[in-house]
């Protein structure tokens, strides 16, 4: 059976929502680790994988729509709108390192610029401004957030390669089924 467009549309929508559930669920239900004042989850995953099988504007509505909806339903504190912004350039990285030809070195270099952009930049500036501190405030933040930083990374670093490395078994077997569906 073929597909049109418009059900390979919709089909993309549908992934996209249970992308964004279980982007929900390991970000928020699913105990996360605290190293050196920074939260280490699983969410990323949900993001990766829309990034890797849909393209950008699939992994960013998931980043995005995550977090919003994490933030509302979820809440840590206060919902602050960058730590959104944040998630959706998260999602614009990873899409554009892992749609289609998903190297090792493209891994790496996503990851490290995924740590340095998001998580050490602008997520420290935005704590920063939540504490109302000036520019000495990001750097009494960005130092403890250093080691935390690294721990995620490498983290991501190796799940990225096992599971969307374009190198990986489970990608193939991952991109034959996402076909078939959609």
């Amino acid at each position: 059976m073929t597909k049109s467009k418009r059900q390979s549309e919709l089909l993309k929508i549908v992934l996209t929502a249970l992308l964004i559930a279980l982007n929900l669920v390991l970000e928020r239900l699913v105990p996360s680790y605290k190293i050196w004042n920074q939260d280490i989850s699983f969410g990323f995953i949900a993001i990766a994988f829309a990034a890797a099988f849909l393209g950008l504007p699939y992994a960013v509505a998931v980043a995005g729509v995550g977090d919003l909806l994490g933030s509302l339903l979820f809440p840590f504190g206060t919902y602050f709108p960058g730590f959104t912004v944040t998630n959706c350039v998260y999602g614009i990285i990873l899409a554009q390192f892992l749609y289609k030809n998903a190297t090792p070195i493209k891994v790496v270099l996503c990851v490290l610029i995924n740590k340095v952009a998001c998580s050490l930049i602008l997520n420290t500036l935005w704590i920063s401004i939540l504490y109302r501190g000036g520019i000495d405030a990001f750097f009494v933040v960005l130092v403890p957030r250093l080691l935390g930083t690294a721990i995620s990374a490498a983290i991501e670093l190796v799940v990225l390669l096992l599971v969307f490395s374009n190198k990986s078994a489970l990608r193939t077997v991952l991109e034959k089924d996402i076909q078939k569906i959609i």
